[in-house]
């Protein structure tokens, strides 16, 4: 009786390992452990595909919605709609600068239905809408955009003559990025926040914003670029007009601040949205705190003080979740400087980090930052990625080339894994977000799943 029972489990576990090889093979979602992973839906928006798709946990399909353009970013509402980091339906006045995504431009909103409630787009000559949003308790959106300014002005600002000579090249474009707040009710601008108004150089003591950087670290240094690029081969793909490539920007309503994605400087900034957008012009809207790089406001060596690498999607952990209140990071790991080359050595790594914070909400700038968790097996994407941290304590990961999604315990174990096979040239995903089976925005929808995505 024991040998049928071992031959039973034997067939039963080889059964197993071939429904999990052919759900990886074809983009289906991979139950390790079902019991662990949790319970919800899935929204994806392939970065290089026209529609978003909510999923459930075996990879099938519950909604979709055509966007008629490609997207990479979507965030469901508690009303069960979306909204979308999106290509504009009108043409983006390119007069000024060349500088742009296919997926970005314009922010839109869409009932679950799929019907377009409203869409906000920057076709100007001078701002361009890029990379990811976030979506505010009161409905309001966050969003990424460059901000035009002739490299003129750059250099009146202290920018080195010698970076426009070595680095700039012919470019006479230089981009600092802007955070906009967007009324959803009345399409209107309410609140910004602009790189352009912090700076500081120590180039020309007749020049505005002349100073020390490493006594000033709540300042931003024009010149970083001159310094990094030293010692850094560093692929500027999008440009060195792109001087701060802000890639996430994520809203705490306890604390009411920001915290900012900087690709090029490898750093996390936080800033106060408190100020009004006139008190965030001046000093108040500095920088209140900093982490990943010392070497871009020159209190650190770059190959041995650096822990942030291209890094995407820094965000504060929600209330309710393990680990509230902590900052969640994707890191890419793309330009490490070391000896060992290698491919098999390249890897991402998940860091989860206690910042230094005061009662007042002010930061010790005197005492480190603290990495509390960190995962990193079995992963890795030079570019975009994200990360969350879900209401059971697991951690989503987007593994963003691959196309490829890990939901991940605390002890990092794999529990859930799903590849998308859309589109199936070039699956990208930018970012993915998972939403609790719960939520408001499912009350009262049709749940009813289809056929695998993809099938």
């Amino acid at each position: 009786m024991t040998s049928i029972l071992r031959a039973i489990a034997g067939m039963l576990f080889a059964f197993s390992l071939a429904t999990i090889s052919m759900s990886q093979e074809e983009g289906l979602g991979v139950l390790v452990h079902k019991e662990r992973a949790l319970d919800g839906y899935t929204l994806i928006a392939p970065q290089f595909d026209n529609n978003v798709y909510l999923i459930d946990n075996d990879g099938r399909l519950v909604n979709k919605w055509d966007i008629g353009s490609f997207t990479r970013e979507a965030h469901l509402l508690e009303n069960g709609n979306i909204v979308v980091v999106k290509a504009p339906e009108d043409e983006i006045d390119k007069s000024l600068f060349e500088l742009g995504y296919s997926p970005d431009g314009a922010v839109a909103e869409y009932t679950w239905d799929g019907d377009l409630v409203w869409e906000y787009a920057f076709l100007g000559a001078n701002r361009h809408q890029h990379h990811g949003i976030d979506v505010l308790p009161n409905g309001n959106v966050l969003a990424i955009i460059w901000d035009y300014h002739p490299l003129e002005e750059a250099l009146v600002m202290g920018l080195d003559p010698a970076i426009a000579e070595e680095i700039f090249l012919d470019v006479k474009t230089f981009l600092p990025d802007v955070i906009v707040e967007i009324d959803r009710l009345n399409g209107e601008i309410v609140w910004t926040w602009n790189a352009w108004d912090h700076l500081i150089q120590n180039v020309d003591e007749n020049l505005p914003n002349f100073g020390a950087p490493s006594a000033n670290p709540q300042r931003i240094d024009i010149n970083y670029q001159k310094y990094a690029l030293k010692e850094l081969s560093t692929d500027w793909s999008a440009g060195p007009a792109d001087w701060m490539h802000v890639n996430s920007v994520n809203y705490n309503p306890a604390l009411n601040q920001l915290v900012l994605s900087v690709h090029r400087f490898d750093e996390i900034w936080i800033i106060n949205r408190s100020l009004t957008t006139e008190e965030a012009a001046g000093p108040a809207g500095d920088l209140l705190y900093r982490w990943g790089n010392p070497f871009a406001y020159g209190q650190g060596s770059l190959t041995e003080d650096r822990k942030l690498f291209q890094q995407h999607d820094a965000q504060w952990i929600d209330e309710g979740s393990p680990g509230a209140g902590n900052l969640l990071i994707y890191n890419n790991r793309n330009n490490v400087v070391r000896e060992d080359e290698q491919a098999e050595d390249e890897y991402s790594s998940i860091i989860e980090l206690k910042l230094p914070l005061r009662d007042d909400g002010s930061y010790d700038w005197d005492a480190e930052a603290e990495i509390v968790w960190q995962y990193d097996k079995g992963f890795y994407s030079r570019i975009i990625s994200g990360v969350q941290r879900l209401p059971n304590g697991n951690t989503l990961i987007t593994e963003g080339v691959p196309g490829r999604l890990l939901e991940v315990t605390h002890d990092g174990e794999v529990v859930w894994e799903f590849i998308s096979p859309v589109p199936e040239d070039r699956n990208w995903l930018f970012r993915v977000r998972k939403y609790p089976a719960d939520h408001p925005g499912f009350a009262g929808k049709d749940l009813l799943p289809g056929p695998v995505l993809g099938a």
